[in-house]
C-alpha cells in the first residue's frame, strides 16, 4: 500500500495542470458544486470562468490544443523565453473563482456526484489560493483515497479467491505498477472513487458467493450504491449482482435479498430517475445525450475494426501517456498481454478447480467487456468513426479481477507458474520504472513526447535534465527537485519489492517441491 502511495503521490505532483483526461472539466464539475449549491446538468451548467482563462496560460497537450485553439501546447511553451514562461506562471496563479460563470458548457456535468461532493468542500476551503495548488490536494487527496480502497479491495479479492499468499503479494505489486492505474486516479475527476469501489465491488460479489449471509449481501448492496452514484457505467454492475443472488437464493432469506435491492433503489435510484426526467434516458452518457441510443450503437458494430479497437483498448489499459496520449513499446505491452492471456486460459483449463467466487468475478468481468464492446460502438457512432474505442481509462475498473484471476491460474499451473508470476512481476515494474524515468520525466521536463531508448534516456540525464529543472518547477505541481527525490524513491521500492516477491516465489516453489513424509 505504501508503495501505490508513493507512486501515487508522485503522478498526482507530476502532471502538469489539465494534462489528466478531461481534468478541467472534471474540476469545473466539483468548483461550480460550491458556487452554484446545486447539481449540474448537461447541456446547461457552464466552465468556471476561472477555469476556461487558465487555457491561455497553462500548456496543454497538442491533442489538447487541436479542441481548443487559443491554448499554449507543451512544444511551444518550452520554446518561449525564460521571462515570458515565469509572466505565464504568474498570471495563472493570480486567478481565482469567480461569481459568473464563462460561456462554455462543462460536458462533464452529467456525471453521478458522489466523487465530486467528496472534493467540493476542501476546494470550496481552498478558493483562495492558487489553481495549481487546489488541484494538487485534490489530485493528492483523490489519489491517495483510492490507493488505499484498492489496496483493501484487491487484498480481499484475492483472498475470496484462495490466493496463495506469495501470488497475492505478486498480484497487488503487479496492480500497483500500472501506469494507467496512475494515469486514471491521479487527476481530478470521478475515477479515482470508481475504481476503488469498483475493486471492494468485485471482492463483495466473490464473498457474497463463497459467504453467503445478510452482512455480504448489505455490503454488495452498500458498494454498488456508491458506484452507482459515482459512474454511471455500474449499471453494467447490476446483472452480475443479480446473478450472485440466483447463486445464493436458497441460502440467504428472501427479506435480506428483498432488503439489498430496496437498499440499493432507494440510496441510487433518485440520481437515476433524476437522469430521465432531465435527459429522457437512465444513464445520462453524452452519446444518449446526444441522440445515440442501443440502435444506433449497435447499427455501427459492422463497421469497426474489432481486431484493431481490441488492440487499441488491451495497450491502452496498459500505458497511455495521458492527455498526451503518447505510447509505449508495443512489444513490451504484447509481452504482458500474452503472459495474462496465458494464465487466464490455463484457469479456465482448470475447469475442476473453478470455485463459485472465481465464476462470479468471471461473469462480472465479461459483462463488463460487453459494456467497453458496447460503450465502443456507441463513440464510434456518435465521433462518425474517428474513435477506434471508448476511453481506455474505463478498462481500469477489470485491473484487479483480471490481474487476480491471472496470478491463480499462475499459481495452479505446476509446470511453468512460478516463473511465469516472477516474469509478469518484473516486467511491470520495469515499465513502472521506465515509465518515469525515460517517459515521463523527460515529456514534462523538455516537451519532448518522442520514444525514447534507455541509452537516449540516460544521456538525457547527463546532459540536459540540470538545465530543465526550472521549467519541470513551472509545468509540474511540485518542484523539480522534490519530483526527483520522488523519482528515486520510487525507483528503489520497485526494485526492492520486486527482489523480496521474487524470493517468496522461489520459497513457495521449494516448499511444494518438498517430498512429503507419509
Amino acid at each position: 500500500m505504501l508503495f501505490g502511495l508513493a507512486n501515487s503521490c508522485l503522478y498526482s505532483a507530476l502532471l502538469p495542470l489539465w494534462e489528466g483526461f478531461d481534468e478541467a472539466f472534471h474540476y469545473g464539475y466539483v468548483e461550480s458544486l460550491w458556487q452554484t449549491r446545486r447539481l449540474p446538468v448537461l447541456g446547461r451548467t457552464l466552465l468556471p470562468a476561472d477555469v476556461w482563462r487558465s487555457f491561455v496560460l497553462a500548456p496543454v497537450s497538442a491533442v489538447t490544443h487541436r479542441w481548443y485553439a487559443q491554448t499554449i501546447t507543451f512544444q511551444k511553451w518550452f520554446s518561449l523565453p525564460a521571462v515570458n514562461k515565469q509572466q505565464l506562471r504568474d498570471d495563472l496563479d493570480r486567478l481565482r473563482p469567480q461569481a459568473a460563470p464563462s460561456s462554455v458548457p462543462d460536458y462533464e456535468a452529467h456525471h453521478p456526484p458522489l466523487a465530486y461532493l467528496i472534493l467540493a468542500p476542501i476546494d470550496c476551503l481552498m478558493s483562495g489560493v492558487p489553481v495549481r495548488k487546489r488541484v494538487l490536494v485534490l489530485r493528492l487527496l483523490g489519489a491517495l483515497l483510492s490507493i488505499i480502497l484498492l489496496f483493501f479491495g484487491a487484498s480481499a479479492l484475492g483472498r475470496n479467491l484462495e490466493l496463495p499468499e506469495p501470488f497475492l503479494y505478486a498480484a497487488l505489486f503487479t496492480i500497483f505498477c500500472s501506469q494507467m492505474l496512475y494515469a486514471t486516479i491521479a487527476h481530478v475527476a470521478n475515477d479515482w472513487l470508481a475504481v476503488a469501489i469498483a475493486a471492494l465491488l468485485f471482492a463483495a460479489l466473490a464473498r457474497l458467493v463463497r459467504e453467503p449471509d445478510g452482512k455480504s449481501v448489505f455490503g454488495a448492496a452498500l458498494l454498488l450504491s456508491a458506484g452507482l452514484l459515482t459512474k454511471a457505467y455500474f449499471l453494467v454492475f447490476v446483472p452480475p449482482t443479480a446473478i450472485a443472488l440466483v447463486f445464493v437464493w436458497r441460502r440467504v432469506r428472501w427479506q435480506t435479498v428483498a432488503a439489498g435491492i430496496g437498499l440499493v433503489a432507494a440510496i441510487a435510484g433518485p440520481w437515476y430517475l433524476r437522469n430521465f426526467a432531465l435527459y429522457g434516458n437512465i444513464s445520462g452518457t453524452h452519446e444518449e445525450f446526444d441522440g445515440i441510443g442501443f440502435r444506433q450503437a449497435i447499427a455501427a458494430a459492422p463497421r469497426i475494426n474489432w481486431a484493431s479497437t481490441a488492440a487499441f483498448l488491451a495497450r491502452g489499459s496498459l500505458w497511455t501517456g495521458n492527455a498526451s496520449f503518447t505510447s509505449f513499446s508495443k512489444l513490451t505491452l504484447d509481452i504482458i498481454l500474452a503472459l495474462l492471456f496465458l494464465a487466464i486460459i490455463f484457469w479456465m483449463r482448470e475447469r475442476r478447480a473453478i470455485r463459485p467466487a472465481e465464476r462470479i468475478v468471471f461473469i462480472t468481468t465479461v459483462f463488463f467487456c460487453i459494456a467497453v464492446a458496447y460503450a465502443s460502438c456507441a463513440s464510434f457512432a456518435h465521433t462518425k468513426g474517428d474513435s477506434p474505442g471508448t476511453s481506455p481509462w474505463y478498462t481500469q475498473v477489470l485491473l484487479a479481477p483480471v490481474v487476480m484471476l491471472g496470478y491463480l491460474g499462475m499459481s495452479r499451473w505446476k509446470r511453468f507458474g512460478i516463473a511465469a508470476a516472477a516474469t509478469t512481476a518484473m516486467i511491470w515494474g520495469w515499465v513502472l520504472i521506465a515509465s518515469w524515468a525515460v517517459k515521463l520525466f523527460p515529456m514534462y521536463a523538455a516537451g519532448d513526447t518522442a520514444p525514447m531508448r534507455f541509452h537516449e534516456a540516460w544521456n538525457w540525464y547527463m546532459h540536459e535534465a540540470g538545465a530543465h529543472m526550472s521549467d519541470l518547477s513551472l509545468v509540474a505541481l511540485a518542484p523539480a527537485p522534490l519530483l526527483y527525490a520522488g523519482l528515486l524513491l520510487t525507483i528503489i521500492l520497485t526494485i526492492a519489492l520486486a527482489v523480496a516477491i521474487i524470493r517468496g516465489l522461489n520459497r513457495h516453489a521449494a516448499h511444494l517441491s518438498k517430498p512429503r513424509v507419509a
